[in-house]
């Protein structure tokens, strides 16, 4: 009796039957895209290069081995050209600190006398802010 009333619970992967991937949803495809067409570049730029066979292996597996890994498994969820063209855009975009200019200045002192009037006028009617005991 106890056998029929126990209920099984199967969890089901948040990657099951997910589109647009490869290897059981292992790999997007767009990533494997990428690799693909990084190392169609790539490998004809080493196969080129004039030295033995033991050094293009050697840069093969330090230079062309990581990169198409990369490509593969994406950055932060993204695919690698997405995350470089994101990088970019980022620098181009972004904004910096530096020293005020004049109009910001002078924006800053008229607030500065228009705060300091309201404090004056507050002082003769007998009211005192808060701020002003503080000393700000």
């Amino acid at each position: 009796m106890e056998q029929e009333d126990r209920i099984d619970i199967y969890t089901i992967p948040p990657n099951f039957a997910e589109e647009g991937t490869l290897l059981s949803g292992r790999i997007k495809t767009r990533n494997a895209v990428e690799a693909g067409v990084i190392l169609l570049i790539l490998l004809p730029v080493l196969l080129s290069l004039n030295t033995t066979a033991r050094v293009k292996m050697y840069i093969g597996m330090i230079v062309l081995v990581p990169v198409v890994i990369l490509s593969v498994i994406g950055v932060q969820g993204e695919s690698l050209f997405g995350f470089i063209g994101s990088f970019f855009q980022y620098v181009k975009q972004r904004r910096y600190l530096g020293p005020p200019d004049e109009r910001y200045r002078m924006e800053q002192n008229r607030r500065k006398r228009r705060d300091q009037k309201v404090r004056e006028r507050k002082k003769e009617e007998g009211r005192h802010d808060k701020r002003d005991s503080l000393g700000k």
